[in-house]
């Protein structure tokens, strides 16, 4: 047993009884609603939008998003930010599904405080959602709602006198870089609502999940620690199944390919028909250099639709590693036609370095749409 896995599995033995039998939520995707209008300040919403849509991938249930977020205004008509980016929103009022979570930046936020609309929709929303994220000026839909009468809640620290005018029960803190009071979380401007978001991700899916999220986007976050200890490591809305899928992707992330593989297997043994398992275990085959196990364990997964495209990306991969140059290609046109749309890795994943001067590669870029660089 590696070092990384004895640690790793002694670590996961420590989690408090409450994260180790969690009750999994009945729909696992959680919809997200990023609330948008014109003026709205761009990090403010980019920012957390891009926190859920990460974690939407980490924190799946095999191929289960964890989150849908989509955008919602007024109008499905352009809409600016900053003065210069057009948007165009997914959803309005009328159409948006209902959401879990309910995003509120800053910017122009009276336009929404003072639309009747959107005030109808934001207090529907906010009292039906499991959790309300403001960011910057984005508090003052809450405050104009009634929603912070005798809370702890922050803003941009140029509108904290303005928001103790408007919330005048509330407790507005300065110096804050966020407030959480369960199911209305508050931060200060702009890049403020990172780390708040990261915050929400880690109370939903666990710690493990919002550190995946936080490196994918090379963010330094560093949560306080009377908050840290109150986060579960593993994800609290998965089932015994899923938390064992989360196990083995932890191990992964650390090198230990032969502990995931290991824990790949057992997910199969009681779930052999399991694509996203195959298609894992694949993956640290491949890391493993054993590239026949590993084209079998991604063939097996390919015959699932929805992981065909990744999966036989993969045994392309392989066979380029091996100098099995036809089956290669032939593995890579079946991963583009499946859907497999990321140019980028063809022209510059290693593995693929034998096949990239052949005439069908380029065929086969071209048809994606990329070209050579």
């Amino acid at each position: 047993m590696s070092v990384f896995k004895a640690a790793a599995m002694a670590f996961l033995l420590t989690l408090p009884a409450a994260a180790a039998e969690p009750a999994p939520r009945a729909t696992y995707t959680r919809n997200v609603a990023i609330v948008l209008y014109d003026g709205v300040e761009i990090l403010d919403f980019a920012g957390p939008s891009e926190v859920f849509k990460a974690a939407a991938g980490f924190g799946r249930a095999g191929l289960t998003p964890a989150f849908r977020v989509y955008t919602v205004a007024a109008s499905k008509e352009p809409l600016v930010s900053q003065g210069f980016v057009k948007i165009l929103p997914e959803f309005t009022f009328e159409d948006a599904p209902a959401p879990d979570l309910v995003v509120f930046p800053g910017g122009s936020s009276d336009r929404l405080t003072n639309d009747p609309k959107a005030m109808a929709w934001a207090s529907k929303s906010m009292g039906s959602a499991e959790v309300t994220l403001t960011v910057c000026t984005g508090a003052f839909v809450p405050a104009k709602a009634g929603l912070l009468d005798g809370l702890d809640v922050t803003t941009y620290y140029g509108a904290i006198e303005g928001l103790r005018k408007e919330a005048p029960n509330a407790r507005v803190q300065e110096g804050r870089r966020f407030i959480d009071n369960g199911k209305i979380v508050t931060t200060a401007g702009v890049s403020a609502g990172i780390d708040g978001a990261l915050h929400v991700v880690a109370r939903l899916l666990g710690r493990a999940v919002a550190d995946r999220t936080a490196r994918y986007m090379e963010y330094r976050w560093t949560p306080e620690s009377y908050l840290a200890e109150k986060y579960t490591i593993l994800n609290p809305s998965l089932d015994a199944k899923g938390r064992a899928m989360q196990q083995a992707t932890l191990l992964s992330d650390g090198k230990d390919f032969q502990g995931a593989a290991e824990a790949w297997r057992g997910v199969l043994a009681k779930d052999p028909e399991n694509s996203f398992a195959w298609y894992r275990l694949g993956h640290e085959l491949q890391s493993m250099g054993q590239l026949e196990e590993s084209v079998e364990a991604a063939n097996r997964a390919a015959k699932d639709p929805e992981m065909r495209g990744r999966a036989l990306y993969n045994v392309a991969c392989a066979r380029a590693v091996q100098g099995k140059k036809s089956e290669a290609l032939q593995a890579l046109k079946g991963a583009v036609e499946a859907g497999f749309n990321e140019s980028w890795w063809l022209q510059n994943d290693p593995d693929l370095a034998s096949i990239r001067s052949e005439p069908a590669f380029t065929a086969i870029l071209a048809k994606m749409g990329g070209g050579q660089g």
